[in-house]
């Protein structure tokens, strides 16, 4: 869920100037046998998303918990590239960003 709201965040904060921008892939697969899931996008305006998660069950109906990696990465106005790198689990969420 965290990883759809930064996506939104991202593309909205982008909209602005790149309106003309195309969705290149968007390829998303789910195992509910397993309880994972892999989601990999990517916009011809170089934004590009991956994540991947598992679901845990609980001993309760409702309860349970989550573990989920991934990446986003775009270009900034001024031409740098942003990697957001994260995990997130019963932890917390944790966010690793590098610029370049």
């Amino acid at each position: 869920m965290r990883t759809t709201i930064l996506l939104c965040l991202v593309v909205m904060a982008t909209a602005q100037s790149e309106r003309d921008a195309e969705i290149l892939r968007n390829d998303f697969q789910i195992d509910p046998e397993e309880g994972t899931y892999q989601a990999d996008m990517e916009t011809s305006n170089n934004i590009r998303m991956r994540s991947s998660g598992i679901s845990y069950k609980g001993d309760q109906p409702e309860t349970g918990s989550v573990y989920v990696e991934g990446e986003s990465s775009w270009i900034t106005p001024e031409g740098k590239t942003v990697l957001l790198k994260y995990t997130s689990d019963e932890g917390g969420y944790v966010p690793v960003v590098s610029i370049s």
